[in-house]
């Protein structure tokens, strides 16, 4: 007998569905949570806040969807700043401390070259501020500075001079909201399965959504290869 789902190929929980390029951020859970009014409403409310300072953090641990939030919050950016730059560090481990190190320095490099060509009034968006040497962060807020351009960061932990316009903090709901937007077109027995993985996760606001939701890859991938009869 052929899995229920045997039709659903692909996994929701695949790095082809879950990028931060990929997901639009949820501000709370629900089903307001996942509307777009909704959303455009907290993106209004961040601009205004950056609007008001030249340095904005959005703050909050490893894999809690910092990132998400910044590409949800490009396309509203770029149509509000004259030209905005996006970079994005590389802090991935397994390119090892060496490739770390040179990825700092490249980023350092890109970051200052296209600043120069920024307009005045211009964004800098920085995914990854704190991967920077200091040195570097130094030598871009001072060029900034005297250009009148905004950043926008991503950061672990608050900084001296920068405002903080959101701090990611994942709930149980909140993931659950998520993971339901992943699985609208997943078979009722994944779905079923993930609901009630969920519910026995211990979720605080330091914990990383991106490594859950690879667990849930592999789950989803067991369910696959084994069939209905591992979905209780």
């Amino acid at each position: 007998m052929k899995p229920a789902f045997e039709y659903q190929l692909s996994n929701p929980f695949s790095t082809s569905f879950i990028a931060p390029s990929k997901v639009r951020y949820r501000f709370n859970h629900g089903v307001s949570g996942g509307n777009p009014q909704t959303v455009e409403m907290h993106l209004e409310g961040l601009l205004a806040t950056l609007r008001k300072t030249r340095r904005g953090l959005i703050l909050g641990p490893h894999g809690t969807g910092k990132s998400t939030l910044l590409h949800t919050f490009l396309p509203k950016l770029q149509r509000s700043y004259p030209m905005v730059a996006f970079h994005q560090i590389n802090n991935d481990p397994s390119i090892g401390w060496i490739g770390r190190m040179k990825e700092r320095s490249r980023a350092s490099g890109r970051i200052r070259k296209e600043l120069a060509e920024l307009p005045r009034e211009g964004l800098l968006i920085v995914d990854g501020w704190e991967q920077l040497y200091r040195v570097s962060r130094l030598r871009i807020l001072k060029t900034a500075a005297a250009k009148k351009i905004t950043i926008l960061a991503t950061s672990h932990q608050r900084m001296t001079g920068w405002s903080t316009i959101h701090e990611t903090k994942p709930t149980s709901k909140l993931i659950q909201s998520l993971a339901g937007d992943l699985l609208a077109d997943t078979p009722y027995e994944i779905r079923k399965l993930v609901d009630s993985y969920l519910k026995q996760c211990r979720v605080t606001p330091k914990t990383n959504v991106r490594d859950l939701w690879f667990e849930m890859y592999d789950l989803v991938e067991d369910a696959h290869s084994s069939g209905p009869q591992s979905v209780v």
